[in-house]
């Protein structure tokens, strides 16, 4: 038995067949939409508002912090790869070495397994309250593709950066 909302023309809504005016959906408590969003974790269909997205927000962010905080109590920071990575990078700039970028990743990714796996479990009720949120704003969900645009124009700003090997060059020189 899901919980739905949806809009209607006459600004009611719909919970599970009863109707309730916008003054109610208003008047959302944070407690209130935690529980939404928890209960319609995959639920990507309908709308939400303003204060069911932002209370989830905040609740996600003051996760994370208590979280990240408990992370670095139990499981002190050990920065070996990421030191030995920022020397490598100090000392010859124009390289990068790719095990010692991994072995530095890899070692902040252990660092905080808690924050990870609540991280993991709260990303698909954000998602599907974005989602939501944005269908109630007027957009369409295809615009969270936007969000893709800086990692990709990162990557791509990365690929003229790989040098040529031997033999394997097209630069055709003029004459």
């Amino acid at each position: 038995d899901r919980l739905f909302f949806d809009r209607l023309g006459d600004g009611l809504c719909v919970i599970r067949g009863n109707y309730i005016s916008q003054q109610t959906r208003r008047f959302m408590t944070f407690a209130g939409a935690i529980k939404v969003c928890l209960t319609k974790f995959a639920d990507f269909r309908g709308v939400a508002t303003r204060r069911e997205y932002w209370y989830f927000v905040l609740f996600t962010v003051l996760v994370s912090l208590v979280l990240s905080t408990v992370d670095g109590l139990i499981f002190p920071p050990v920065t070996t790869a990421q030191d030995a990575f920022i020397a490598a990078l100090e000392a010859n700039p124009e390289t990068l070495d790719a095990s010692l970028l991994n072995a530095a990743l890899m070692e902040s990714w252990n660092a905080t397994p808690i924050s990870n796996f609540v991280g993991f479990i709260l990303g698909i009720p954000l998602l599907a309250a974005l989602v939501r949120r944005m269908r109630d704003a007027g957009f369409s969900a295809w615009w969270m593709l936007l969000s893709w645009v800086p990692l990709l124009t990162f990557i791509f700003s990365l690929l003229p950066t790989k040098t040529a090997e031997q033999g394997n060059t097209r630069i055709r020189t003029g004459n």
